[in-house]
């Protein structure tokens, strides 16, 4: 309220007695009005409203609501009888949740303040809040917008959560119903899972800048494998933490996957958005987090079983390979196209005893990542059973290999002796040889006689021959 100062002149304008100055040769008084310029009543003016409303709370409607190019913002406080200009500075700004519209209903806090270029009063603006449920709507709405158009709520930005987490961060009120819910699935689903609890308020004012806080201290950790943030049921208002620009930043930069869990159904927080996965309520977020550990035995095995099956199908497929080379049929100087075959076959085994022991190193240390994990869980007996029979089917595979390849190299190399012996060039190595009259070979003497040419073909070079005398079969 502003206190006026009692005007001290007269009705007929004259000044107050203490003013008046007595001429001191006629003694008659002479009134002196006191004079003020332009600038120094604007002056006087702001310092007694500056006085008097140093901080004040107004409540009304936005008019003409203008940003200008140097950030700063001006508008009308308005009601049904009256209005007042206001300035809202850049750097007050940033602490504003919503965007400032005409028609928009706000309460505001600033301070009174003359304007000297034109004389008139106005309130400098220090921070503006929507009223009602419609105005947090439209600040959520104003957001979700922002926030998409920058991307973070891409699906193809999405952490996948880890198959088999062993360490689990949560953000969350201490003392809250959802960190009890949390606890109590975790244990329930996999006992041997820890969780490190990161305390924060989740709900009130500096609640969402803790929860930010939380989701980067669990960052700044190795050991983290995924984070759940979230809290209980509530109004609009007690969820707002989950609506704050700040927490969604935290949870887009975090490079942990982040499981949203509000408890609510129906409506979506901010924070749903962005986050990796959403759960509709803590208890759910865990049970989503942390499989069954009967799950992880479960998988182990089926993952021994497909490594079975995948040794005999690569077993079954080079054995068909080996039976159809082995069913080719040779022609024209088998030597010269075993030889090579022999050589591809000797390759063959040496890329196939290199494929299968490299499949087996791949295999056996995804089996023994499997079975680490699992010897922690202290399922003892079933993992030394299936290693035995890992350890037994090898064995047995690389024994099979073997022997079939050397069992077919036999065959190939009995085979190429047996068409060795029946080739006529080997009955020449033997010391035979090939005699021809007239390019037609020599059975016997018949048609033979004392003077005829003949040619003779040894093992090595040949001979021209005269017949001398022709002996006749005794």
């Amino acid at each position: 309220m502003i206190r006026k100062k009692q005007s001290r002149l007269s009705k007929t304008g004259s000044p107050p007695e203490e003013l008046v100055e007595t001429s001191g040769h006629l003694g008659i008084e002479s009134p002196q009005p006191q004079v003020y310029s332009v600038s120094g009543l604007t002056r006087g003016i702001r310092a007694i409203l500056e006085a008097a409303f140093d901080s004040v709370w107004v409540e009304g409607e936005i008019s003409n609501f203008r940003t200008a190019a140097s950030g700063h913002s001006y508008f009308v406080l308005k009601d049904n009888n009256a209005q007042i200009r206001c300035v809202l500075f850049k750097g007050y700004r940033a602490g504003i949740k919503f965007q400032p519209e005409d028609g928009d209903q706000v309460l505001l806090f600033g301070r009174i303040t003359v304007y000297d270029a034109r004389g008139e009063y106005q309130i400098i603006a220090e921070s503006l809040e929507a009223k009602g449920l419609g105005a947090l709507q439209k600040a959520y709405e104003q957001l979700k917008l922002k926030l998409d158009k920058e991307g973070l709520f891409s699906e193809e930005k999405k952490k996948p959560l880890p198959e088999f987490p062993w360490k689990v961060g949560v953000v969350t009120s201490p003392t809250g119903a959802a960190v009890r819910d949390i606890l109590n699935i975790i244990r329930r689903r996999n006992p041997k899972v820890s969780v490190l609890l990161c305390p924060a308020r989740v709900q009130g004012e500096g609640s969402a800048e803790e929860i930010a806080s939380g989701i980067r201290a669990l960052n700044r950790r190795k050991d983290i494998e995924v984070i759940i943030v979230g809290r209980g049921g509530g109004s609009l208002e007690d969820l707002w933490a989950f609506n704050e620009e700040v927490v969604a930043r935290a949870i887009y930069a975090s490079r942990i996957p982040v499981v949203s869990a509000v408890g609510h159904e129906i409506d979506f927080t901010i924070a749903d958005f962005v986050a990796d996965l959403r759960a509709p309520t803590p208890s759910a977020a865990a049970e989503l987090t942390v499989p069954l550990f009967q799950d992880m035995v479960r998988d182990i095995a089926a993952l021994n079983e497909a490594l079975i099956a995948s040794l005999k199908n690569k077993l079954e497929y080079y054995s068909d390979l080996l039976k159809r080379l082995m069913d080719r049929r040779f022609f024209q100087q088998p030597k010269e196209i075993l030889n090579p075959q022999i050589q591809r076959l000797d390759d063959f085994h040496g890329r196939l005893v290199r494929g299968l022991e490299q499949t087996l190193v791949s295999h056996q240390q995804r089996l023994q990542d499997k079975i680490h994990r699992l010897f922690q869980s202290s399922p003892e007996k079933r993992i030394q059973h299936l290693e035995e029979n890992r350890l037994m089917l090898e064995k047995r595979m690389l024994h099979i290999i073997h022997s079939q390849l050397l069992l077919n190299k036999q065959r190939f190399e009995g085979i190429l002796k047996n068409l060795n012996a029946i080739n006529p060039l080997a009955i020449l190595e033997r010391g035979y040889s090939i005699s021809s009259k007239d390019g037609k070979s020599l059975k016997n003497t018949e048609g033979i006689k004392k003077g005829d040419k003949i040619k003779i073909r040894l093992s090595r070079g040949g001979l021209d021959c005269t017949v001398n005398k022709v002996l006749k079969e005794s």
